[in-house]
């Protein structure tokens, strides 16, 4: 006797729900397996490429902080007074202007050796016997930077506060410390006389042992301030040989991990062999993915090491969550797979029972009745009836029916094809008219900026000429000094030709907007007489901007010129400035003929003008510079009569 299971699956509604589960599942099963190994696989791949970059980053904090150390000691090295006080022995000046910029650079070491490399300046009586590498290096060469290490006596030579503070104690507080000695970033560099001899070096140094400061804006930079579970997401750390000098790494007790070591695996292949270490690794008290980039002195000797290193907890916990939705949808997918089959299974075997009876009897030769049942199941009836059924008429229809649908996809493929190739077409005529007036903005500023530096230039060396003939108190001094500083500006001004065929760096500075305004009004009469022009002003009080000054200059000058030569004479000139969330807004308007929707529409494209002479340049150079300061410049539509031009600017 068959049971009523199998009975149920030798039936066609059986069958179908067999058919269509069986291959879900497995499909289902195949599918969470390769997900989970993928999203595996992603989640490793992206979590090592992100500790590489976490570790470049840090990197390049460390590099800008050496390039400010360089450059503030190159800076102070030329300065004249500096230079005065070393030929005339005068200490206490030297003292006090070494120590101002010390304060103000926020830099550990800022001392001065005569040419023999003896210290004029000296926290203690007795001095070294022997010139320290660093400033022999810069003697010899003109300049030195790079990461050195300095024993507790030469530190204790250049200041006892600062040898106190690079002591480095262990976790648990001992009487004597576990490091004495000190990892700099220093920069030493020649002083000139004012004949341009050398006659001493300057040296300047940040020292990473416990700079908190400097490892916390590591961290910040490239983790920010996420947590997960209360533990930071990230952290990082400076080493000296195996020992942590200057991290984020807390313990248990909340307290900075500093004179924590790290572990001899990672010691031998980073201080060791000189190479980077990326793996997973047990940082004082939890799981990070960590990595490790060495230290190296000028001799390029690893005498340290950097690391930054993302929390692992975050990572498993995403993992987790992962599986576990793979895991719910899987279940899920099967029981309504089979529930869906089932309800499937159940309609098609009536049709296809009463299919297959219509289908006898219309092969006995009658239309429109049901055919008689035959066969033993669904499936031999629905088969006997459908092989006595076969019509031509109706197989030349589904063949129709196919080519249809074929030609109608094949039409609907060909026309998007050409709508496709017609924005590309569009696209490419636009890019080749911009490339082709890019060329021409090229070629006029390369010329423009030759024919003018090459007199610039002769100015500038006459006047250096003049200015070291002339003793450093004269009065020509300052018109001398003038005068080079207005050659700069026509320096500045044939750079900014360039901006529509290169880019280039801004000079980033502190810029008093409502200053520049007025300083611009108050000169430019030499260049378009003012005539019976009214000037208003509703200048709000600003806070200080960062930007280009000299380009600033340039955008603003040329819109007011503009708006006095469009009210020939006569008219009103209104400069309005305010803050305005995260901006500071400036608008220059004037009651001239105003411009044109179609004007409106070229005004900022590079040689258009509404003038008889005059390039087009000037609004394409302003927008160029007011876009590199990530700010906005725009025609303001509602104004009239006359023209009025907004420019936005980031606070």
């Amino acid at each position: 006797m068959t049971s009523p299971f199998r009975a149920s699956f030798r039936s066609i509604r059986g069958k179908l729900t067999l058919a269509a589960v069986a291959p879900l599942v497995l499909i289902l099963l195949l599918v969470a397996l390769a997900a989970s190994y993928l999203i595996n696989a992603s989640i490793v791949n992206q979590t090592q490429k992100q500790i590489r970059n976490d570790l470049n980053a840090a990197r390049v904090v460390l590099e800008q902080e050496q390039q400010r150390l360089h450059e503030v000691v190159r800076f102070t090295a030329r300065s004249t007074s500096l230079a005065q006080a070393m030929e005339t022995g005068d200490q206490r000046l030297l003292a006090s202007e070494l120590a101002a910029i010390r304060q103000q650079e926020k830099l550990d070491i800022l001392n001065v050796t005569d040419f023999s490399g003896n210290m004029l300046l000296s926290a203690t009586a007795n001095h070294l016997p022997q010139v320290v590498s660093f400033v022999e290096g810069a003697l010899k060469t003109g300049h030195y930077h790079g990461t050195v290490l300095l024993s507790e006596s030469e530190l204790r030579r250049e200041n006892l506060e600062l040898a106190k503070r690079a002591q480095i104690y262990g976790p648990v507080q001992s009487a004597a410390p576990l490091e004495r000695r000190g990892m700099f970033l220093l920069a030493a560099i020649h002083v000139l006389s004012p004949q341009g001899k050398p006659i001493g070096c300057l040296y300047g140094g940040i020292m990473l042992n416990n700079n908190l400061a400097l490892v916390d804006r590591i961290n910040q930079l490239v983790y920010g301030q996420d947590k997960f579970e209360g533990i930071a997401v990230g952290s990082a750390t400076i080493f000296l040989d195996q020992l942590r000098i200057a991290t984020t790494v807390r313990l248990k007790n909340g307290e900075r991990a500093l004179g924590t070591r790290v572990s001899n695996e990672v010691a031998e292949a980073v201080l060791q062999r000189g190479e980077s270490w990326l793996a997973r690794a047990l940082v004082v008290n939890e799981w990070y993915l960590t990595a490790y980039e060495p230290i190296f002195d000028v001799t390029d000797k690893a005498i340290g090491a950097l690391y930054v290193g993302m929390l692992e907890k975050p990572l498993v916990a995403v993992k987790i969550r992962a599986f576990l939705t793979l895991l719910g949808f899987l279940i899920l997918g099967c029981v309504l797979g089979g529930l869906l089959a089932g309800w499937f299974a159940r309609r098609l075997s009536r049709p296809v029972l009463a299919l297959a009876n219509s289908a006898e009897r219309i092969a006995g030769g009658e239309r429109d009745i049901p055919l008689p049942v035959a066969g033993q199941d669904e499936i031999g009836h629905l088969t006997e009836a459908f092989a006595d059924m076969t019509n031509a008429l109706k197989k030349s229809d589904e063949e129709l029916q196919v080519l249809n649908r074929q030609l109608e996809q094949k039409v609907a493929e060909r026309t998007s094809q050409l709508e496709e190739k017609s924005l590309q077409l569009i696209k490419a005529q636009e890019q080749l008219l911009r490339h082709e007036k890019l060329a021409a903005i090229g070629s006029l500023a390369t010329g423009v900026a030759h024919e003018i530096n090459n007199p610039a230039a002769i100015i500038r060396g006459n006047v250096e000429i003049l200015q070291m003939s002339l003793a450093a108190d004269a009065p020509e001094q300052e018109e001398a000094r003038e005068i080079m500083n207005q050659v700069e500006r026509v320096s500045l001004i044939t750079k900014n030709l360039l901006s529509f065929a290169g880019r280039q760096e801004l000079n980033s500075e502190q810029v008093e907007v409502n200053q520049l305004l007025e300083e611009i009004l108050a000169q430019i009469s030499h260049q378009q007489p003012f005539g019976q022009v009214r000037i208003e002003r509703q200048l709000e009080k600003l806070p200080m901007i960062p930007g280009d000054h000299e380009r600033l200059r340039q955008v603003f000058t040329n819109i007011i010129l503009n708006a006095l030569q469009a009210m020939q004479g006569e008219g009103i000139l209104k400069l309005v400035s305010y803050a305005e969330a995260e901006n500071v807004v400036i608008r220059i308007s004037d009651t001239g003929p105003g411009v044109s929707q179609e004007e409106k529409e070229k005004i900022f494209n590079p040689f258009f003008t509404t003038k008889k002479s005059g390039t087009g340049l000037g609004l394409s150079v302003s927008y160029g510079i007011i876009q590199a300061h990530e700010g906005n410049i725009e025609l303001v539509a509602e104004h009239a009569p006359g023209a009025c031009f907004q420019i936005t600017l980031p606070l």
